[in-house]
Parts: C-alpha cells; structure tokens; sequence
C-alpha cells in the first residue's frame, strides 16, 4: 500500500510490517523520514518538516531592488532519496554525469503511485514473468510502485525514482531511470540503484566473500566512521565478493533484532557501498560498479539501472532470509516446469573428465540409475576438437568420432532418465575454427596480446553478431537432440574490457553491455526452448545472483564438493539463496562417508559427480536410500518449505538446518558434525512447527509435540561421532486415532 499526504508532500509505503516514508521538502528535495518496523503515524517527525531534516533555513539580503534567499539547507548530514554532488554533500551519489558541468542537483517534479511493477526493458526485473509471455497471477494484487519524476536543476536531465513495496512479504525494490531529455549528449559516470540513509550506526555487515573453491565465506564487518565497499570488476558477480550483503543492529541473532538485507538483479560488476558520516548516519549506496563504467545518453535516450531488493526483518536474520527465499521463488525465477520438483542429477564430469566414449557413458548411465538418477548430464569434451582444456571451445558441433549422441541419449530414455548437455557460450580457445574465422570476436585490442586465462578468451558480447553466431550453433543442437537441460558455464574473469566493435566513445560501456549480451542470449535461447531447464554456472559458483537466477532456476553452487567446504558454502548460500536454487552433488572425495556427502548435498537439488562404475553395493545403497528420501521430501519440504538456520559451523562445532513443509505437518533437520565430538548434553529446539501436532522422529522413533520440539528440542546428547558424519532426521505427522 502507499498513502500519499499530498498537505505535507509525504509518502507512506507499507504493508502490515514495515513502513518506508518519503518527504518532499520545501525545496523539492525527497528526504527519508523512516524506514522500519511498521510504523501507522509520523506526526511527531513530520511536525519538523516542513523545511527538512537538514534543518533548513533562510537568509534574505538585499541587492539593489532585488531579494536573494540563500539557503542553509545542510545537504551534507539530511537523509535524502538522491544526494547531490557538487555541493556540500560529499557523502557519495548514486547518480554522477557530465553534461558540461559536473555538479548534479535533483529536484521534484511529479510523482505517479500505481498496482503492480512494471518490467525493466533491457534487464530482468520483479515480476517480468508476469507481464510476457509468462502467465502467473496476482501481480496487481501484491505490490505497489511509487515514481518520483526528479529534474537536474542545471539540465535537462530526469531521474525516475522508483521505490516498490510487496504487500505479501516484506521486500522493497528501488531503482532509478535516467532520462536526457535534453539536446546534447550526456556521459554517465556513474548509474547505481539506489541511495539508503539510515539515522544510526552500529551495524554488523555481514558479507560473502572467497574465491574458486571456497565461494560466500561470511565475514563480519562492524561499520565505523568512513567507507566500506563491497564490490566485484571482474565482469561477473564473482567468486571474491557476492551481491547479497545483510546490515544486523548489535545482539541480532536469527530469531531478533533488526536485519537489513540487500540483493541486485544483475550478474555483473557490482558495488556495495556504506559511508557513515561525522552525524553518525549510514548512508548507502549500491548497484553497478563505476569502475571502468561510462555510458553516452544521446538526446532522447534512458538508462535502466538495474533493480536493488531490500528485506527487512525485525525479528531476525532468518526472517530477512526467508523474504529473499520467497521473493526469489515467487518474484524472479520464470523457468516454470516442474518447479516444484527438481530431477535427481548425474554429471559425468568427476567421473571422466574428457575420457569418454559411447560405450564407457552407457555403462555410466546404467550404474548412474541404481542410485536413483533422474538425469544424466553429459559435461565437456562432446564437440569439436575438444579433447583438453586448449582446444575446440566454441565450436558447437558433436564430435562424432568420438561419441554416438543419439545413442546416448536413447539409453537414458530406455533407463527413464532425462539428457542434458554442457556448454561454455562466452568463451572460446584460440585452437578452434571459430577464433580462426573471427579473430575480431574476442574481448580486446586486436594486435595485442591478450590475456589468456584457462586457455581462453572472452567473447565479445557487446556485438550482437557474436550472440547470434552462438546462438545458431546452439540451436543446431538443440533443435537436433532430444535435450532436457543444459550446463550454461563461464570459466574465466575478464581483464581486457575492450570491444573491437564499439567505438573510442563507448569503450566504458563494455562491461555492462557484456551484461546485456548474457541476458540476450539466454533470453532468445529460453524463449525457443522453454521446456529446456538451464543451471548456471561459472566455475562453480562465480555467478550466484538473482539477474543469473531469472533465467536458470538453479545454479552449480561450487566446485568444491569435499564436505569439509561445502558445509560451509551450503550454509551461507542459503542465507540469501533457496535451498531449491542450489546444485549440490555427491562425489569420491575421500574425507566424509558416502552418508555423510549425500545427506549434505540433500539440502540442494540433488546429484552425483563420479565414476559410478567403482560404487560397492553397500555405497550403492546408501546412496539409493538419500536419493528416495530426496524424492519423498524435496517438493513439499526443501523446494516448497520454509528454512530455519538453527547452528552456524562458522560458529559452533555444528552444522545444524531445519526445514518445515508450509503447512507445518512434516520437517527435515540436519545435524552434521565439524570435529569428533563425544557424549554431553545436547539439545537443538526446533521452529516453525504447529505447538500442538504430534510428529514421530525418524532418529528414535519417538513422538513429540510440536511445542516440546520447540521448547526443549532434539535430544542428540548420546552421538559419539567422527568428524563431517550427519544426522539427517525426519519429522512426520501423527494423526490421532
């Protein structure tokens, strides 16, 4: 909902439990009055209004018959909705240009309030789905938009603020469009999201940062006097540093305290950045990078900054948690089969890496189905010349002499498995037919030398050529084969972002039309094949974002599948991300039993990266009972459930996970250990269970209530374990007889 006083020029956006207010002060400046717990009068902030929370005044002096009135406006510590820049604020703008001057000063035009959000045209957005050729209801009914239309005072320069609010789930959308509606060219500098000014400090930022191997470690941050950034240049969202970050007041832990969470749609560089000032604000900044960043705005022309989401809790971190997990379910991904059910995955690539044929994938996949595989996904080395990582990488065509693809795929069908296929569309090896034709094709000055990382160069996906190239060769498979899914992977960073097909003018546009590039191609490619499910990849997990998630339900969360890391990586992914949306597999790795490695990767959509052809009976049927399990619970409890993070291995000796089904009858816990531990009292209370059901445990067979699971919790004081063993507990509803 949002209420407009039109008196007072003040907005209210709300829901049932939070409220964001905006003031329009007297000189047409958008202030932040409040954000927060919902909050139903502002009557005693807005009693100080009228000129502004930076205190403004006025002086009056006379020149001849002339009246200056020179303002005392302090810019420099008010909470506005767009710093200036040019002027007293220094606290940083979202917002930098050049249109003769550099100095920027936005004011109120006009304002429009309307149901609904409208789609971003060249970014995914909230809810596009609903307004394309995608059919899901309630858009109308569950979110609200206010546009505040803004003008430069010295051009003819506007700016849309656009601030949405869920009515269903507490999620708040801001970003800006930029528009020159003036006759000359401008140069953008910088284009970021949104601004946040908080009227306090003391915030925790919780980050997630790492590298290949070991993406989204959490790190704590306490916020002090001065800059933090957290950001990505490497043209992706990165292994190093993640865009979901969360701002947590002192003591919050995951059921209290206020918890601020902040997400992009969008896979490329970004910036997180918070300055508190000397008033001992926090004032926020985030969206794209400005490194390396300039945009030409032609007369007539608009910039579409991508959307930044903010969750907000008072009550926690796994509630801020939760609201991303719906939001992103509900709101981003449009992939739609079979969404409540995520296939039980075999990836051939730990088991063989490029040493297959015909014959050796068969025996793989009749092992492969004795664990429960659903689909089988044949990884690279299928085309081209592509027999090592130096060679054939852009050559999209089946290497017959070395593989029967239709064979292949017959058995899987024979087995009743699905068939997928990996592919790396933005890259390509300089020994392959494609670098040889187009040279002019990659990412860098021709006549340089370029970069090589991985034996690869980059693509450049600021040419539309390019795109339509790989899309072509894309679509010869894809419409040939019977192909369910595809392993859409990205293994290398950018260095050189520079185009050979744009111009001197438009070379700091490169990395955000690389973007543009990305979402095109998967845009043409899920349009064609919609039934086609597609997992993101990037090494892993180097482009874990929602912009990647609106186009692939779900995304390889590493390559590290040793459970000593991914117990850690799982962890914090499903801070910000759905259980639903991460890849999670088992392999050989020789630390943790085939238990332990199954049970973990449950919380995820389920696989396998081995040589099935080596599994003994015994590790066969271990891995047959996880993988019915997975089958039993996944839809109901880990895709369409709610999570609750009960103990941190960051912080604790344990890893332990509680997920509820939404109407509260059956439950999954995982408990898994870091370190042997021996017997000592030991009790995990569980949440979000309905205080009067009775639910059998699947761990002693016992019957509790909802509220003593609650209240005093599982009892796991008698496990005397190994280190990186699990427990992994089912909780099912009794009915009275």
């Amino acid at each position: 909902m949002i209420l407009y006083n039109s008196k007072k020029r003040i907005f209210h956006l709300c829901n049932d439990e939070i409220s964001y207010y905006i003031f329009i002060n007297e000189l047409d400046i958008p202030e932040t009055l409040y954000f927060g717990e919902q909050l139903d009068s502002i009557e005693h902030i807005s009693a100080l209004t009228k000129k502004g929370l930076g205190q403004e005044q006025y002086l009056d002096y006379q020149i001849g018959q002339e009246y200056l009135s020179q303002s005392e406006y302090r810019s420099e510590v008010s909470r506005t909705e767009l710093s200036s820049h040019g002027y007293k604020d220094k606290r940083g703008t979202p917002i930098l240009m050049e249109h003769g001057l550099k100095p920027t000063d936005f004011r109120y035009v006009s304002h429009d309030i309307y149901e609904g959000i409208k789609p971003l045209e060249t970014l995914p957005s909230a809810d596009k789905k609903m307004c394309t050729q995608y059919q899901t209801p309630n858009n109308d009914n569950n979110v609200d938009t206010l546009v505040i239309r803004l003008k430069e005072k010295f051009s003819e320069v506007y700016v849309n603020l656009l601030v949405s609010i869920y009515r269903d789930k507490n999620i708040v959308i801001k970003n800006f469009v930029i528009q020159n509606e003036g006759t000359e060219a401008i140069r953008l500098t910088r284009a970021m999201s949104m601004q946040l000014d908080l009227p306090r400090t003391g915030y925790t930022l919780h980050q997630f940062a790492g590298r290949w191997y070991q993406e989204r470690y959490e790190e704590k941050v306490e916020l002090a006097s001065g800059v933090h950034e957290v950001f990505s240049n490497i043209g992706k969202s990165s292994h190093h540093m993640n865009p979901f970050v969360f701002l947590a007041e002192k003591n919050a832990d995951f059921e209290h305290g206020e918890v601020i969470g902040f997400n992009l749609i969008y896979s490329g560089n970004f910036k997180f950045r918070t300055y508190v000032d000397y008033y001992k604000n926090t004032h926020i900044t985030y969206g794209m990078n400005d490194e390396d960043f300039e945009w030409q705005l032609a007369p007539g022309d608009i910039f579409e900054t991508p959307q930044a989401v903010i969750s907000y809790s008072n009550v926690g971190i796994d509630n801020m948690s939760q609201n991303f997990h719906r939001f992103i379910k509900e709101n981003i991904i449009t992939y739609q089969k079979d969404r409540e059910y995520k296939p039980i995955l075999f990836n051939s690539w730990e088991g063989c890496y490029f040493d297959f044929n015909t014959e050796s994938l068969i025996r793989y996949i009749e092992d492969a189905k004795k664990i429960g595989t659903e689909l089988f996904v044949l990884d690279d080395g299928w085309f081209g010349a592509r027999n090592h990582t130096s060679a054939g990488l852009g050559d999209w065509v089946v290497n017959e002499s070395k593989l029967d693809m239709e064979r292949v795929i017959e058995v899987c069908h024979e087995y009743g498995m699905h068939f997928g296929l990996w592919f790396e569309p933005e890259m390509v090896n300089v020994d392959s037919k494609l670098f040889r034709m187009y040279p002019e094709y990659v990412l860098g000055k021709k006549g340089r030398d370029l970069t090589m990382q991985r034996h690869q160069l980059i693509l450049d996906y600021t040419n539309p050529k390019v795109v339509d190239y790989i899309f072509d060769q894309m679509c010869k498979i894809l419409d040939h084969y019977e192909i369910d899914y595809v392993k859409w992977d990205y293994n290398r960073d950018m260095a050189e972002h520079v185009s050979n097909f744009l111009p001197a003018e438009r070379q700091g546009e490169v990395y955000h039309r690389m973007v543009l590039g990305y979402y095109d191609l998967l845009e043409k490619i899920t349009t064609r094949y919609p039934n086609i499910m597609i997992e993101g990849c990037a090494s892993g997990g180097g482009r874990f974002d929602m912009g990647t998630l609106y186009y692939c339900p779900q995304i390889w969360t590493s390559d590290d599948n040793d459970p000593t890391s991914r117990m850690n990586i799982q962890y914090t992914t499903s801070l910000g991300y759905p259980l639903s949306t991460m890849g999670a597999h088992v392999n050989d790795f020789k630390i943790g039993t085939y238990k332990a490695k199954s049970e973990l990767a449950f919380w995820g959509t389920y696989g396998y990266e081995m040589n099935p052809n080596k599994l003994t009976e015994e590790e066969i049927a271990t891995l047959d009972t996880t993988a019915n399990a997975y089958k039993k619970y996944h839809a109901d409890v880990i895709e369409n459930g709610v999570l609750y993070h009960i103990s941190s291995p960051f912080e604790t000796r344990y890893l332990c996970m509680q997920s509820v089904s939404a109407d509260k009858t059956k439950s999954v816990f995982l408990f898994m250990t870091k370190a042997k531990i021996l017997q000592e009292n030991r009790f995990f209370k569980l949440r979000g269970l309905l205080k009067e059901a009775k639910y059998k445990s699947s761990y002693d067979n016992l019957i509790y209530t909802g509220e003593y699971l609650m209240k005093v919790g599982l009892n796991l004081s008698e496990l005397f374990v190994d280190a990186y063993t699990t427990e992994l507990i089912f909780l099912e509803p009794i009915k009275e007889m």
